[in-house]
This record gives C-alpha cells, sequence and structure tokens, in this order.
C-alpha cells in the first residue's frame, strides 16, 4: 500500500512519542513490521503515514490502541453534516435532482449509475456557504 504524504505540514501521529514511552526503538519497530528503517523514520517526522495495516501492527507491538498512536484533529461538530442531509433531502424532493445519473462506460461498453454530479456540486456549495458564514 502507497503511503500517504502530510502536505499540510500538521502532526498527524504520535507514533514517536509512543514508541518512546513503550521503550522501544524505530529500529525494532521496522523489524517488527518488515520495513525500512526510513519508512518508520518518515512516520516519526510525520512526512508520510502509515497505511491502516501499518498503524494496526505498531498498535499490536507497543500494545496500545491505535487512537493513542494518532493527534486528536481538533473539529468541532456544528451541525454541518445533518444541514447537508436536509439540503440533500430538499434537493431530491423539491428540485427533483436525482441521486443518480446514467453515464455511458467505455471500459464496460454500457451505462452505469454514477453519483450525479450536479447533485454534488450543489451540495459543495452549501457546504462551502455554511463554513464561509461560520456555522
Amino acid at each position: 500500500m502507497p503511503r500517504r504524504k502530510n502536505f499540510g505540514g500538521i502532526q498527524k501521529n504520535k507514533i514517536k512519542e509512543v514508541t518512546k514511552v513503550a521503550g522501544a526503538s524505530q529500529r525494532l519497530v521496522a523489524l517488527m513490521l518488515d520495513v525500512n528503517y526510513t519508512t518508520v523514520s518518515s512516520w516519526n517526522s510525520n512526512t508520510t503515514q502509515p497505511s491502516e495495516e501499518n498503524l494496526d501492527q505498531i498498535g499490536e507491538l507497543l500494545q496500545r490502541d491505535n487512537r493513542d498512536l494518532l493527534e486528536p484533529q481538533g473539529r468541532v461538530d456544528t451541525g454541518l453534516a445533518k444541514a447537508l442531509e436536509s439540503e440533500l433531502k430538499r434537493l431530491h424532493k423539491e428540485e427533483n435532482i436525482p441521486y443518480e445519473i446514467e453515464k455511458f462506460d467505455e471500459k464496460k461498453g454500457m451505462n452505469v449509475k454514477v453519483n450525479n454530479p450536479d447533485l454534488v456540486k450543489k451540495l459543495r456549495e452549501f457546504a462551502d456557504n455554511r463554513k464561509n458564514k461560520g456555522g
């Protein structure tokens, strides 16, 4: 599985700290997970993030819950999901915008159902407007 790059520069995991507290080394983590030492180093510096499978193996090795290996993101519930769900129902029922449309798939050589791009666009605009208004 490819490594996920951390472009934001925000610390995403606490693997380095948890490893140190557990009394383990970077080298031990690399050997036990059978990954390159530099891979563990990049996880520790948060330049890349481990796959879910590797995160689970680190948790097993250090005997810690996977949540202990991750930094909280500090998200606050503003009710966005509920507001989007209401808007989705409104758009579908009142404006008769279907959830899916049919589109020709060249690989399959037939029409397939896909998410309605107009509906997706309207929902994203609704979410952006709501965020910009501070709620």
